[in-house]
């Protein structure tokens, strides 16, 4: 038996072989419709499919025919012959299918890397472009990030130097407001001052118009005394 696998492998091989060496030539030929190519591959796996059956039947039926003949094993031998070749000839529609389906998917595939090299530029230039407008978005977010932080700088710089300011004037106001209020107070403490000092001499002056005229009411009153003198008083009598 290990004798008759030998044949068999070599038979595989060369088909197998000669099933590839078709196929790259196909490969190198005109375009095929698709469609129909795969139509093929389908109805080639469909009748290996029908053939392995009708010779797995076939085989049963006349195996078991060989048990009424005469020389049984010869004919069980031609039998099994037969089955072989009936499923070397479905391995071979397998084969054939599977190589167009096969040459398909290169075909699909080398298509796809046409279809890729041909895009490539263009995608090449799209990615280029599409990396510029990333590069110009990026540089126009961080522009404006730093717009917005300069302006929040400036802001608070404003807000410091106008907070100064404005401490500076509330500063300046109170100090010429405690000026003014000492000036004031100055000239207020000046003003009693004054008057106080005019009540002195006022009440000063008052004072010695007062003894002046005391004075002169005195000497009046002294010569009027001199002039006329004074007269007896008269002892008074009962009866009067």
């Amino acid at each position: 038996m290990r004798r008759s696998c030998l044949p068999r492998l070599s038979f595989l091989s060369t088909l197998l072989l000669a099933l590839l060496c078709q196929g790259g030539a196909l490969a190198q030929e005109a375009p095929v419709d698709e469609a129909a190519e795969k139509l093929r591959a389908t109805k080639m796996r469909d009748e290996a499919k029908a053939l392995r059956e009708a010779a797995e039947a076939r085989s049963s039926e006349e195996e078991a025919a060989c048990y009424q003949r005469f020389l049984v094993n010869r004919c069980i031998d031609q039998v099994r012959q037969r089955h072989v070749a009936d499923i070397r000839q479905a391995r071979a529609l397998d084969l054939e299918a599977g190589r167009i389906e096969l040459a398909e998917k290169n075909r699909r595939y080398a298509e796809r890397l046409a279809e890729q090299a041909e895009q490539a530029p263009q995608k090449a230039v799209e990615k280029s472009e599409q990396e510029a407008r990333n590069r110009a978005d990026s540089e126009a977010r961080l522009r404006q990030l730093a717009e917005k932080d300069m302006e929040r700088v400036k802001r608070e710089q404003e807000g410091q130097s106008r907070a100064l300011h404005e401490a500076e004037a509330r500063q300046a106001k109170e100090t010429a407001d405690a000026r003014r209020r000492a000036a004031e107070a100055a000239a207020a403490a000046k003003r009693s001052s004054q008057a106080e000092s005019d009540r002195r001499a006022y009440k000063e002056r008052a004072a010695k118009a007062a003894e002046k005229r005391a004075e002169k009411a005195g000497k009046l009153k002294q010569a009027d005394g001199a002039k006329s003198p004074a007269k007896a008083v008269e002892p008074l009598t009962p009866g009067r």
